[in-house]
């Protein structure tokens, strides 16, 4: 039973706990009960082992079965007693040990998320963030759609931006070849920012067959070592051209992303630009929300949950960074540069789930499903198979669910600020 919670921090408790010895030596006497039945020892029947030998031989195990038993059973009634959500595992005091006819205390620390005291989350004032579509916003959009309905037909017209050039490239540098840099029927795009801009203006207005030398000298911070501060001669063959043909903007082309005609096409186009701008400014509005709950709750945060976080988006940030073949820093620095972050996080975190709890929020399995179909939608995937990624990345779909939460008590606070 708990016999005493020491604040030690806003975070932390010290519960001393005591479990009497009546309650012991039942467990005792149960584990030895069941031993009894099991238990071969040479020149004793089952069951008829004397108590004495079963102590002197298994006396250890029983101890640890049955501390085993009682403490996270004992610790769990003190926590519900106490009133406290733990965010780790306990912190036990020394040794535990069963002392005969003796009840066991024992002292456990543990982590708490604060209490939040004057929350106040109602009437937050935002600054407006007027938008509009532009008709050049749209005629862009329209353009990206045209570009990517484009088809490829071989030709003999001197190269433009959009036409593909078949090459063979082979790369030099000191008169010694670089294989990871030459290749063969390769399909460059003229305009793709793939190759310098020196290699692009070289190859403009030439046709098939023709040969063409190009020389690049690559910066010394360039992140491939192997041609940083290195002069590159290219030695490049145009073995065939491909050019781009647009399909017209009429209305055949509108039938293809299931509009009727083009008026119906732009006013499509308009209205997911409108949307995803509306996003955005939500978006900004709700980080601008996060940044005044944090300001003005001053919290003292649970160093685990910092920790964990941190572990987190160090892991991200590592896994970002391979993927844009940059140089990985080391632990202590990526720590240093999102330890203020991930701090800020888990406050903004612990602050929503108070108004959330406050509001009395809930995430049902309609907002999970709805959830997952917008998301399928958007994908072009079956729900089964978003529920999938989901479940591979997290190992459940809590991570969605929490993500909905947070997402749901924002609303409810931006409801409730003044944007003016």
């Amino acid at each position: 039973m708990l016999q005493e919670v020491e604040v030690k921090t806003p975070t932390t408790r010290r519960l001393k706990i005591n479990i009497p010895v009546s309650v012991i030596e039942g467990e005792i006497a149960k584990a030895y009960n069941k031993l009894k039945t099991i238990a071969k020892i040479p020149g004793f029947r089952p069951g008829k082992v004397p108590q004495s030998i079963l102590e002197r031989k298994f006396g250890k195990e029983i101890e640890n079965e049955v501390l085993g038993k009682i403490v996270p059973e004992f610790y769990s009634k003190a926590v519900e007693e106490a009133k406290i959500t733990p965010v780790t595992y306990p912190d036990i005091d020394g040794d535990l040990k069963i002392v005969k006819n003796q009840p066991l205390s024992f002292t456990v620390t543990v982590e708490i998320k604060p209490e939040i005291e004057n929350l106040n989350y109602e009437g937050i004032e935002l600054k407006e963030k007027p938008f509009s579509v532009e008709e050049d916003e749209v005629k862009t959009a329209l353009n990206v759609l045209q570009e990517n309905k484009a088809i490829l037909k071989v030709s003999d017209i001197p190269l433009r931006k959009g036409d593909v050039a078949i090459i063979d490239c082979k790369a030099f540098t000191g008169g010694e070849e670089v294989k990871e840099l030459s290749s063969k029927d390769y399909p460059f795009i003229l305009g793709s920012q793939a190759l310098p801009q020196e290699f692009t203006g070289s190859l403009s207005g030439k046709k098939k067959g023709d040969n063409l030398e190009i020389k690049i000298n690559f910066e010394a911070e360039h992140l491939n070592r192997t041609i940083a501060g290195k002069e590159i001669l290219f030695k490049v063959l145009i073995t065939e051209i491909k050019e781009k043909i647009l399909p017209p903007l009429d209305d055949e082309f509108a039938k293809g992303f299931k509009c009727s005609d083009m008026e119906e096409l732009k006013k499509k186009i308009h209205e997911n630009i409108y949307n995803r701008k509306k996003n955005q400014i939500t978006t900004e509005y709700k980080n601008e929300i996060i940044d005044y709950l944090v300001s003005n709750h001053n919290l003292e945060v649970p160093a685990s949950m910092v920790n964990r976080e941190l572990e987190h988006m160090i892991l991200e940030a590592k896994q970002s960074l391979t993927r844009d073949n940059i140089p990985i820093k080391k632990d202590e620095e990526l720590k240093k540069d999102y330890e203020q972050k991930a701090r800020k996080n888990v406050a903004g975190l612990i602050i929503l789930e108070a108004i959330g709890k406050k509001e009395k929020i809930e995430i049902t399995e309609d907002d999970i499903k709805k959830a997952i179909d917008e998301l399928s939608a958007q994908n072009e995937l079956k729900p089964e198979e978003v529920k999938k990624l989901y479940i591979m990345r997290d190992g459940s779909l809590d991570g969605l669910k929490n993500r909905l939460f947070t997402d749901k008590i924002l609303e409810t606070v931006l409801s409730k600020a003044v944007i003016k």
